[in-house]
Formats: structure tokens, C-alpha cells, sequence
């Protein structure tokens, strides 16, 4: 089982977008960089990517010196944003049965699940890519999606 509340196509995109986010210059970054960067699979990357491009979080520039850069600057990117560009709006399958979360559809679990639900929603309705950016350089490992606050982070050392 997956223990991600993201698939993974979703999961490689905000990695992707928060790695142009933390190499932002005046040169476009190429897929393989950012495959290399970030270990993910350089030809599922270019559908990410495509996909990516089209909702408007990245822009491309085909040729020698083309690649991706991100369309807006990483404090106005959401992780709303990324997730429902490439998995559509969250949350809205139910967790135990083969049909939409909802009061009309009601499973044993939903009680629990809606504030949790709601709590994540939450979540990736207010933390940007530079949040991620922010909190990823005082991580070991780096890009870790585990702070539920955005903003900054206090580091190891209570900074």
C-alpha cells in the first residue's frame, strides 16, 4: 500500500516544480536535470511536465538553450495548484467505497475522514512552492512533504 496521500505522477510534479523553484536563473532547466535532480524517470518526467506547462504552473521554450522555468514566482504557486493540475481536485473519492465522498454517500469512516479531509484541503490551499522550498533546505533529505504549517520553519537549532 501506498502510504502517500498523493499519487505518484503528483507527488514527481511537486518535486519537480519545487526543484525549478530552488534553481531559479536566467537559463531554462532541462527535463534531464530536473530527472537527475530529483530521481524520477526522465520519460514520465516530459508528460509531467507537458501537463504542467498546460496548467499554467510552468512554461517551456523548445531548442539548444530551451527547458522550464516556473510561470509564476514560487509564492504564488499552491499545492492546490499542482495537485489539481495533475490529479484533479482532491479528496473526493470515498476512502472505502467506489463512489464520491459525500453526505449522500456516507461510509462508516466519514465522520473522521471529513475533518481530516478538510484539515488537508487546508493545507495545500495555503502553502506555496516557496514554502516547500523554505522548509526542504532545513531537512535532512531534502524535499520532504511533511510540515502541515506553511511558512517558515524553525531549524534544527530553534532559528
Amino acid at each position: 500500500m501506498n502510504a502517500s496521500i498523493f499519487s505518484t505522477p503528483c507527488a514527481y510534479a511537486i518535486r519537480a516544480v519545487t526543484y525549478l523553484a530552488a534553481h531559479r536563473s536566467a537559463r531554462l532547466t532541462s527535463k534531464f536535470e530536473i530527472a537527475r535532480g530529483e530521481s524520477i524517470p526522465p520519460a514520465f518526467l516530459s508528460k509531467l511536465l507537458l501537463t504542467l506547462c498546460r496548467g499554467q504552473i510552468l512554461r517551456s521554450r523548445k531548442g539548444l538553450l530551451g527547458g522550464y522555468e516556473l510561470a509564476l514566482p514560487p509564492e504564488q504557486i499552491f499545492l492546490i495548484d499542482i495537485v489539481r493540475t495533475v490529479d484533479g481536485e482532491p479528496f473526493q473519492k470515498c476512502l472505502l467505497e467506489n463512489h464520491a465522498c459525500s453526505e449522500e454517500q456516507r461510509c462508516m469512516l466519514h465522520p473522521s475522514w471529513l475533518p481530516v479531509r478538510v484539515t488537508l484541503r487546508n493545507y495545500l490551499e495555503r502553502t506555496t512552492v516557496a514554502d516547500l522550498q523554505r522548509f526542504s533546505r532545513r531537512q535532512p533529505g531534502g524535499n520532504q512533504l511533511i510540515a502541515m504549517t506553511p511558512g517558515p520553519q524553525p531549524g534544527p537549532e530553534g532559528e
